[in-house]
Formats: structure tokens, sequence, C-alpha cells
């Protein structure tokens, strides 16, 4: 049977060299480790794995503000069918409905049992989705108890909370919008009723917790 090549992206060497000795005890040969996210979507091109691994926080390479995350994006526009797990000892919900939204495969925490890696990355190869039972069990909460304002609000009314999140009052908002400022206060008022927001600080504090500030939406 033909060894399943990965490609694992890890910034820390110790822990590269780990995964890596695991994953061949398991039969899984990992063709390369990239320390750094620089040129990873090129790499993932020319060597072509079954499975690309990459962790989401790199603290090396030529930009410090890209994450694994960005890598997936880029490598997933130019080959959609592209087979990538995010692996990653963080189980941010941003982070890993984030990472099923831009079209990987499958989140695996780094803490979780090796077979569970070896099934993700197995199953992965076949062109499949993989969750975790842990990730799993997390997105059945967060989708039952889901009070994000992109859920919750309308096209206008999250564009109208996030600006005043980022401090425009109603006349600036509804310049913004090209809508009257009646209309700019209906939205706010209406942001308010459904997310149970009363100041402008409390705005800010949500979209701050959600990343839904311009900052972050730039990234």
């Amino acid at each position: 049977m033909t060894k399943l090549k990965v490609l694992l992206a890890e910034d820390h060497r110790l822990l590269a060299a780990g995964f890596r000795l695991e994953l061949l005890e398991h039969g899984i040969d990992v063709v390369d480790v990239s320390y750094t996210l620089d040129g990873l979507a090129e790499k993932f091109t020319f060597l072509a794995p079954d499975v690309l691994v990459v962790d989401v926080r790199f603290d090396n390479g030529t930009n410090p503000n890209s994450t694994g995350l960005d890598a997936c994006e880029e490598i997933l526009k130019k080959d959609p069918t592209a087979k990538i797990i995010v692996f990653s000892q963080f189980d941010d919900q941003f982070i890993i409905e984030k990472t099923y939204e831009i079209g990987v495969l499958a989140f695996v925490l780094k803490d979780e049992p090796t077979n569970v890696l070896i099934d993700a990355i197995e199953t992965v190869s076949k062109g499949e989705q993989y969750f975790s039972p842990r990730i799993a069990i997390k997105l059945a909460r967060s989708s039952v108890n889901d009070e994000r304002p992109q859920k919750l609000l309308d096209d206008k009314e999250l564009k109208a909370f996030i600006l005043h999140a980022d401090g425009a009052n109603i006349n600036e908002i509804a310049d913004q919008m090209k809508i009257t400022s009646k209309t700019a206060g209906k939205f706010l008022n209406s942001c308010k009723l459904k997310l149970n927001l009363d100041s402008q600080a409390d705005f800010t504090k949500m979209a701050l917790q959600y990343r839904l500030t311009t900052l972050d939406r730039k990234k």
C-alpha cells in the first residue's frame, strides 16, 4: 500500500520532529517540514502532498502577522481541491469556524490522541471533511447558542454595528452608508435589541470579542 504523503508546517522544530516520527510509525510519510509560512503555497504546489497539516500561529517568517489560515486561504484560492488539516493547540471558536468556512477539511487539536490526527489525515486524503469528537461537540454547542452579530444581524445592521463599534456616531454612520440619520438610528436600535446592548462601549466590546472591528476585517 502506498504511503500517504504529508507536508507539515510547524514552527517548533522539536514538535515537528516528534510529529514526523509519530506519523511515520503509522505509515504516513512527512515529505517535508516548513518551519515558516514563507513560500508554503509554492512548496505545496511543487511537492503535491496528499495532505497539508499546518499550524495556525507562527513566531517566525518575514510577515509576523501572517497566520496558517492566511496560508490556507492562499493555497485554496489556487487549488480549491487542496486537502488541508489545521493542527493547533488553541480551541478558539472563531479560528475553528473560520477554518471550515475557508474550505479547510479538518481542525485537530495538538493535545488530542495521535489516532485522531491519523484518522483526520486518512479521511481528508479522500477529500472528506473530518471532525474530531471535541471539535464536533464545540461546533454543535456554538450552533445552538450562536449569539454572534454576523448571525443575528442582517447585512445593513451589521455594517452599522461595526461602524458604531469603531466610534462612528449616527450622522457619521448615515454618511458612510449613504442613508438618512433616522434610518441609521433604526439600525442601531435594532442592533441594541437583538444583541442586548446599551452603550457604544458595549458595541466595541462585542466587536472585539468577535473580531469585527475594521482592523480585524482587513486582516
